[in-house]
C-alpha cells in the first residue's frame, strides 16, 4: 500500500514518462493448428486423372488411437467439398489416424481381425504392373492399389497387412499441415453390381462382333472366298492373299490382339462376379461361352495358345498342348451350357443360347475328328426344333429368322460391309451360327462314323433347300466331295472355306498358285507378342 502511494506521489511531483509507465503484459490469444486433407476417388482413374477424381461428399474422421477407431470414437469428423478438400480448424497438435471413405470406398480395409493391406498410391500402366523389379501383385489392372509389401518377401498377399487404420497425419503449431487420402475398393478394376457386370459386358459385345468379323475377313481372303481387291481394305490383307506375310503383319496382329483384349475384359468379369451376390448363373454362362467362341476362333487359325483366366497374360505364360487348349474351350462351353437359355432374351437379341454353345461343340468334335460327338451335339440342335432352313435369298435380310442360330452383328461397317457380299442379295448381317451348318457338320459327322445314308440324308436337305434334287452318293468319297461344295456354296464368305481347306488338307491344292506352303496352315503368332512373352513360342516355318 505504501509502495503505490509512493508510485502515486512521485508521478504527481516530477511527471511520468510514456515509457516509465508500468503496463501489463498482453495475452496471446490462444492458437490451436489447421489440418487440410485432400481425398481422391481412385476408381476414377484413367491415365489423365492418375490418382482418380476429387471425391466430393467423402467423410474424413481423425483418430487419437487405434483403439478408438475400434470403438468408433473419432475425435474429428468433417466432409469433402466439391474439390474434395477437407478443413479441420483449431485442433490440438499430434498425430491422428485418418480413415476416409464414401458410398463403400475407404483407405482402410478392415477385416475380421483387424488388419488392412496398406496403399497410397496406384497402378499407372501394364508395364508398371509387370515390372519384374516390383513385388508381383497378381488380377490387378491399371488403377488398381499398388499395396505395400509389408513382409519384403517379393509376393502381394493376405500377409502383406497392417494394423487399422494405418494412415496418420502430423498436426504442428505454425505448420501446413496437409495430407492426402486415395479412397477406393480392394479391387478397384472390379465391377461394384451384377448390373454394371451386365452392362459391360454389353459394352464389350461390339467389340467382340467387330474382331469376329475381321477373322472372318481373314479367313476369306486366305482362301479362295474374296482377294485383297476389295474395297477399303487394308494394305496388310494383300500380304494374305498372296501368302507373303510375315509374323509383323499388321491384320494377324490386330485379329490376335483384338480376341485377347475381349478375353481378358471377360476374365474381369468373372472376377468381378465373385465378390458380388445374387442370382449370377445366367450370365456367368455368357462370359464363359463368349470366352470359349473367342478362343475358339484364335485357335482355329493360330494352333496351340496361352490361356488365362487373370486380367493381364503374365509375362512369364505359355501356350500347352492343342489337346489342352480344345479341352479349356470345351470345358467353359459345358460348364456355361446349364445356364444358357434356349433362345436369347428380348433386347439381347446377341446373347449365346444352348443351341449355339452345342454347335461350337460340333465344330470341336469335327477338329479332334470325333464322328460321334459331332452327331450327338448337331442333334440336340435339331431335335429343339426352333430352327428350320430359309429360303437362300431371304436367310441374311432378318436376323429373327429361323435359320439364324447366332448373330453377333452389331454392326456392319466398312471395311467388311464390302466384303461381305452375295450377289444380289441383301445383306444385313452376318450370323457366326446358322442353322444350315447344322446339317453340314451332322453330315461329316456321319462320313466318320462311316454312315452313308445318314450323311446322304444330311446332305440332302441341304440340297433341297438350296432348290437343288436330292442325290444317291454311293461311297464316302463322294460323299465327302458333296460335302465340300455345299461349305463352299452355302457359307461363302462367313468365315469357314480357309479353315475347312487345312483341315481337310486341300489347302495346298485349292490355294498352291497363289503362294500356300505347308506352314501356313496356321497363322504366325505376331512379332509383338513373342517379344513380350518370351515362353510363347514361333509356329513351325515363320
Amino acid at each position: 500500500m505504501k509502495k503505490l502511494l509512493f508510485l502515486a506521489l512521485s508521478c504527481s511531483l516530477w511527471a511520468c514518462k510514456d515509457d516509465d509507465k508500468v503496463t501489463p503484459e498482453p495475452q496471446q490469444p490462444s492458437q490451436k493448428p489447421t489440418a487440410s486433407i485432400t481425398v481422391w476417388d481412385a476408381t476414377q482413374w484413367s491415365p489423365e486423372q492418375p490418382k482418380g477424381t476429387p471425391a466430393d461428399g467423402a467423410t474424413v474422421e481423425l483418430f487419437t488411437s487405434r483403439e478408438d477407431y475400434l470403438m468408433k470414437k473419432p475425435a474429428f469428423t468433417a466432409t469433402t467439398n466439391g474439390s474434395g478438400v477437407v478443413s479441420f480448424k483449431d485442433i490440438p497438435e499430434g498425430v491422428y489416424f485418418m480413415v476416409a471413405t464414401k458410398e463403400g470406398k475407404t483407405n482402410t480395409w478392415r477385416d475380421a481381425q483387424n488388419m488392412t493391406r496398406v496403399s497410397d498410391t496406384l497402378f499407372q500402366s501394364e508395364a508398371e504392373i509387370k515390372d519384374p523389379t516390383q513385388p508381383i501383385q497378381n488380377n490387378v489392372l491399371p488403377g488398381d492399389f499398388k499395396y505395400r509389401d509389408l513382409n519384403g518377401d517379393g509376393m502381394i498377399n493376405n500377409d502383406d497387412v497392417a494394423e487399422a487404420p494405418f494412415f496418420t497425419i502430423t498436426v504442428k503449431k505454425d505448420s501446413v499441415n496437409t495430407a492426402r487420402a486415395l479412397i477406393g475398393r480392394t479391387v478397384n478394376h472390379a465391377y461394384p453390381t451384377l448390373s454394371a457386370v451386365e452392362e459391360a459386358f454389353s459394352n464389350e459385345y461390339p467389340k467382340i462382333s467387330a474382331a469376329h468379323q475381321q477373322m472372318v475377313m481373314v479367313d476369306g481372303v486366305l482362301s479362295d472366298d474374296a482377294d485383297c481387291q476389295i474395297a477399303n481394305l487394308p494394305a496388310g490383307f494383300c500380304e494374305l492373299d498372296q501368302f507373303t506375310f510375315t509374323p509383323a503383319n499388321s491384320i494377324i496382329e490386330s485379329a490376335w490382339k483384338n480376341h485377347y483384349a475381349s478375353i481378358l475384359q471377360l476374365n474381369r468379369m468373372l472376377a468381378s462376379l465373385n465378390g458380388i451376390q445374387g442370382d449370377k448363373a445366367a450370365i456367368i454362362a455368357q462370359l464363359k461361352a463368349f470366352r470359349a467362341f473367342l478362343y475358339l476362333e484364335l485357335q482355329t487359325y493360330f494352333g496351340t495358345l496361352p490361356m488365362t483366366e487373370q486380367l493381364l497374360l503374365p509375362v512369364g505364360i505359355s501356350p500347352g498342348s492343342i489337346y489342352l487348349t480344345r479341352y479349356n474351350i470345351k470345358k467353359d462351353l459345358t460348364d456355361a451350357l446349364p445356364g444358357l437359355p434356349d433362345a436369347a432374351p428380348a433386347g439381347k437379341p446377341w446373347y449365346m443360347t444352348s443351341a449355339g454353345a452345342n454347335m461350337l461343340l460340333a465344330r470341336i468334335a469335327l477338329f479332334e475328328i470325333n464322328g460321334n460327338d459331332a452327331t450327338t451335339y448337331t442333334d440336340k440342335v435339331i431335335a429343339t426344333k426352333r430352327y428350320a432352313l430359309a429360303d437362300s435369298a431371304k436367310v441374311f435380310t432378318a436376323p429373327a429368322s429361323n435359320e439364324i442360330i447366332w448373330d453377333i452383328t452389331a454392326s456392319m461397317n466398312t471395311p467388311f460391309k464390302d466384303y461381305f457380299v452375295r450377289g444380289g442379295l441383301t445383306v444385313n448381317f452376318c450370323p457366326a451360327i446358322r442353322y444350315t451348318e447344322t446339317y453340314l457338320l451332322r453330315a461329316m459327322g456321319k462320313i466318320l462314323l462311316e454312315d452313308l445314308s445318314g450323311a446322304n440324308e444330311a446332305i440332302n436337305i441341304v440340297r433341297t433347300r438350296g432348290k437343288k434334287p436330292a442325290i444317291t452318293l454311293k461311297t464316302l468319297d463322294e460323299t465327302r466331295n458333296e460335302l465340300k461344295i455345299l461349305y463352299k456354296e452355302e457359307l461363302y464368305r462367313e468365315g469357314f472355306r480357309y479353315a475347312r481347306l487345312v483341315l481337310y488338307n486341300d489347302a495346298k491344292t485349292v490355294l498352291g498358285s497363289k503362294g500356300y506352303q505347308d506352314k501356313h496352315a496356321l497363322l504366325p503368332i505376331p512379332q509383338s507378342v513373342l517379344e513380350a512373352y518370351p515362353n510363347i513360342h514361333q509356329n513351325v516355318g515363320y
